[in-house]
């Protein structure tokens, strides 16, 4: 008899330590390689999750408020392709920038970052996926009541905003709706989505990590998809756990987005020296890029070369 993914019952799967844990199909999400992986964001910790609540919610229909460089939604959307999903996913965003970040509202700044979003998620999710440039309130309007599973909250970080927009979008959520807000643990007197996420899962099936500036998950629907109602009633030692093991594989991603920051660092630095110190810098600097790009691509090469030579 096989099980769920497709992996039969064998010898060596017994046991707590089975090896057929390791190969079961409902992990490999967690596993998996984002496409978009040189973009700055303060989403990278949680991709891992992402990916996995994709596959174990199957939402029919995903709207995500508040999307910018794409770092959270494009999880979403590659998750939904692999799984090749029948879903409808939507990204609101008016593309004017993060006041919270410090970045400017207006300019061919902010433009660009749009456009370069759009080529990259046209080539890849427009069979079923749209970017909406638009205010929340305005985009609202467009969505049929009751009709979202998954509704993805990063817009403005301080409470009074926070809860307009749940206020305002809660009616579209299905009976199977889940809202995500990022952002619940960063502190602050700008920062108050974790007084909304605190108000909301007071009376409602939740999940919290407390990683990356944590990310809250509320069950609202009274027909919760079933691995998001068991996620939500695991244990204070296997919820524990949990988010122990999913901030281990967004460390990942992390890591890596902290090191392109450091390159891009280096190229500002380096653009801004006399030609001369250019000369003698760039060489260095290609070579410590090719070197950092190897590591953060495969971080078992020096491993790997070293065992197949021994």
């Amino acid at each position: 008899m096989a099980d769920q993914a497709g992996v039969a019952n064998r010898p060596e799967d017994k046991g707590p330590a089975g090896v057929g844990a390791f190969l079961l199909n409902d992990l490999a999400p967690a596993f998996w390689t984002p496409e978009l992986q040189s973009e700055e964001s303060r989403w990278w910790p949680h991709v891992p999750f992402a990916f996995w609540l994709v596959a174990a919610a199957r939402p029919r229909s995903l709207v995500e408020l508040g999307t910018d460089r794409g770092v959270s939604y494009t999880a979403f959307c590659e998750a939904a392709r692999r799984l090749e999903l029948d879903a409808r996913f939507f990204a609101v965003d008016n593309w004017l920038g993060d006041e919270d970040a410090g970045e400017e509202k207006t300019g061919n700044t902010r433009q660009k970052v749009f456009e370069t979003f759009k080529a990259f998620h046209d080539r890849r999710y427009a069979s079923f996926s749209q970017l909406v440039r638009a205010d929340f309130d305005a985009a609202h309007d467009a969505f049929l009541d009751g009709s979202i599973d998954l509704l993805h909250i990063d817009g403005p970080q301080d409470y009074d905003a926070a809860r307009a927009i749940y206020d305002l979008w809660k009616g579209k959520l299905s009976p199977r709706g889940v809202i995500l807000l990022h952002g619940v643990r960063r502190a602050g007197e700008n920062f108050g989505v974790g007084r909304l996420f605190g108000e909301l899962a007071g009376g409602a099936p939740h999940f919290e990590f407390r990683h990356g500036d944590g990310l809250g998950l509320i069950a609202t629907g009274p027909q919760p998809p079933e691995s998001i109602a068991a996620l939500c009633g695991l244990n204070e030692d296997r919820d524990a756990i949990l988010r122990e093991r999913f901030e281990f594989l967004g460390g990942r991603w992390q890591e890596r987005e902290i090191a392109f920051s450091l390159m891009r660092q280096f190229d500002d630095d380096i653009a801004a020296m006399n030609p001369d110190d250019q000369r003698i810098r760039l060489p260095i600097h290609k070579r410590l890029a090719k070197s950092v790009q190897k590591t953060i691509d495969n971080p078992m090469r020096h491993f790997k070369k070293g065992n197949s030579e021994a």
